[in-house]
C-alpha cells in the first residue's frame, strides 16, 4: 500500500470512474449506500448481494467496505433496527461501508460483455436502444476564459459520454448587453451598450448534478452575471448500453443452444419456445430483461438469453418468434462480480491483494 491513506470515498471514486452514475437508471441506488466517506480502508470485499451472509463474511475478513452489484435497498428502510434493516443494520453496526454499482455496471461495456463471454458467445453490438436522459448545459464565455471554464466543467464530472470525458462543443458568436448603473461589468461600461466576442460552450451532465455544474461554471466565469442555460434532454446511448447481440458462427437448434448455455452457466435453465427452432442470432442480457424484449425483437434475435423475463413479456417474445432462455437472475449476474472487483482494485492507494472477491454461488437449487 502507498503512503496515501485510502478512504471509502476513494473506493467510491474508482467505482464511479469505471461505471459513471449517469449510466444508472434514475430509480436506482448506486454509489455509497451506507458508511462514512472519510473512513479509512484497509480491505474490501466484493460480492453480488448485500445479505446477512455476505456482510458476515466481509466482517470476518476484516473488510471495511462491501462493494456489491445489487444495492442493499431501492427504498430505504423506515427504521435502522435489526428487524427493519436486516443486513444493512449488521453492516452499519460493524463499521462496514456499503457501495453498489447496479444498472450502471449492467451498461458498462465490460459488464455487458461478461455474460456472453461466460456463455461462449461473441458480441457484435449492444442490444439496448433506449435514449439516455441528461441535462444539457450551455454557457456564453469570452474567448480568453474558455479554457478555465472547460476545466471547471471537467472537474465536476460533466461531459461524460460513453468512454469519453469532458465532452464539450464550442461555437463563436457576439454577445450584446447593457450594464445597469449598479452593475460591475467585466467588459464594457455602465449604461453603455456593449458587444463582446463570446464562445457558446455546451456540455451534458446527469440531471441531478446540473446544480454542481452551474456552480462550477459561475465560480470560473469572469462575468458578474454569466448566462447559463440548463435544459432536460435525451441523447443516443453510445457504448454504455445493456445487453448484447451475438450472431452464431453456425445455426443450431434452440434445444442444443439451451443445453450448451446450461453447461457454461453451471445450472439448470428454463426455455420457452420450440426446441427444434433454428437459432442464428442471440440476444443476451443480465438480470431481469423484460424491458429489453422490444429491442431483441427489433434486432431480429431468435432467442433472448437472460436471468429472467416476466411471464407475459416472455409469452409476447415467444409468440413474436423470439424464444426465451432463463438462467436465473443471480446466475446471469455473477460474471459481473469480477468486473466490479477489477474497478475496486484500481482504487488509489489500495493494494490488489487487499480485495476479497466472493465466488459464484446460486441461492436456489433444482432437484
Amino acid at each position: 500500500m502507498s503512503e496515501h491513506s485510502t478512504t471509502v470515498a476513494d473506493v467510491v471514486a474508482a467505482v464511479h470512474d469505471a461505471f459513471p452514475q449517469e449510466w444508472a437508471e434514475q430509480w436506482d441506488v448506486v454509489g455509497l449506500v451506507a458508511g462514512d466517506p472519510d473512513a479509512p480502508v484497509r480491505r474490501v470485499s466484493v460480492s453480488l448481494d448485500v445479505t446477512a451472509d455476505t456482510v458476515a463474511r466481509a466482517l470476518a475478513a476484516d473488510a471495511d467496505v462491501l462493494v456489491t452489484h445489487h444495492p442493499a435497498f431501492i427504498e430505504a428502510p423506515s427504521r435502522l433496527t435489526p428487524t427493519a434493516a436486516g443486513a444493512v443494520f449488521d453492516a452499519v453496526a460493524g463499521g462496514l461501508a456499503l457501495i453498489a454499482a447496479h444498472t450502471n455496471l449492467d451498461r458498462a461495456p465490460a459488464g455487458a460483455d461478461a455474460l456472453p463471454a461466460l456463455l461462449g458467445l461473441t458480441p457484435s453490438r449492444p442490444l439496448e436502444d433506449a435514449l439516455l436522459p441528461l441535462a444539457s448545459v450551455t454557457v456564453y464565455v469570452p474567448a480568453d476564459a474558455v479554457e478555465r471554464v472547460e476545466s471547471a466543467i471537467a472537474r465536476v464530472g460533466a461531459g461524460r459520454i460513453g468512454g469519453y470525458d469532458a465532452c464539450t462543443f464550442a461555437a463563436e458568436g457576439t454577445g450584446a448587453f447593457t450594464p445597469r448603473a449598479d452593475a460591475e461589468p467585466a467588459i464594457g461600461a455602465r449604461e453603455v451598450r456593449s458587444h463582446a466576442e463570446e464562445i457558446r460552450l455546451e456540455t451534458v451532465c446527469p440531471r441531478g448534478h446540473a446544480g454542481d455544474v452551474v456552480a462550477a461554471i459561475r465560480e470560473a466565469h469572469p462575468y458578474e452575471e454569466p448566462l447559463v442555460k440548463v435544459c432536460e434532454t435525451r441523447i443516443a446511448r453510445g457504448s454504455a448500453r445493456m445487453g448484447r447481440i451475438c450472431d452464431l458462427d453456425a445455426p443450431e437448434s434452440l434445444a442444443d443452444l439451451a443445453r450448451r448455455v446450461a453447461v457454461r452457466a453451471g445450472g439448470a435453465v428454463r426455455v420457452r419456445g420450440d426446441g427444434a427452432a433454428t437459432i442464428g442470432r442471440v440476444a443476451v442480457a443480465t438480470g431481469s430483461a423484460s424491458a429489453l424484449v422490444g429491442a431483441a425483437l427489433g434486432a431480429g434475435a431468435d432467442v433472448l438469453v437472460a436471468g429472467e423475463v416476466r411471464y407475459h413479456d416472455a409469452v409476447t417474445a415467444a409468440e413474436a418468434g423470439c424464444a426465451v432462455i432463463e438462467l436465473g437472475h443471480d446466475v446471469s449476474e455473477w460474471p459481473l462480480v469480477p468486473v466490479l472487483a477489477a474497478a475496486v482494485r484500481s482504487t488509489r492507494g489500495l493494494g490488489a491483494d487487499t480485495v476479497v472477491v466472493d465466488e459464484s454461488r446460486a441461492h436456489y437449487w433444482t432437484p
